[in-house]
């Protein structure tokens, strides 16, 4: 089973940031919910505020945990109120070095809301 950097088993620390995110992204008044709880591949869903489902995942990323979420945007886990406020449409809540957000082309962006489109 493969272990992190803390010796704990990385499904466990998925499954903990995305439930410290998912917190944070209610204290926002948004709905989120975390599927696949008891895997090693956890998932948040959440509406953005285009209403669209939004997808994130923690990865770990260089020498650090990440979120990321609709193939374009990412924040470091140790920043969870900046990223459930880029989730809320807030945008970054303070050091924006720590927010990532690409801009990808039209094709990318129909790919993306395709796939998230399909998951139930």
């Amino acid at each position: 089973m493969p272990m992190s950097s803390h010796n704990r088993p990385i499904g466990a620390v998925r499954r903990s940031l995305l439930a410290r995110l998912q917190q944070e992204v209610h204290r926002f008044g948004r709905s989120a919910l975390v599927a696949l709880a008891g895997s090693d591949h956890p998932v948040l869903y959440t509406v953005g505020p285009d209403g669209r489902r939004v997808a994130v995942v923690a990865l770990w990323l260089g020498d650090s945990w990440w979120f990321v979420w609709s193939h374009s945007s990412q924040v470091r886990a140790d920043c969870v109120g900046e990223a459930a406020a880029a989730l809320a449409g807030h945008g970054p809540a303070g050091n924006a070095g720590n927010v990532r957000a690409r801009v990808r082309g039209e094709r990318s962006t129909h790919v993306a809301s395709g796939a998230l489109a399909g998951v139930a």
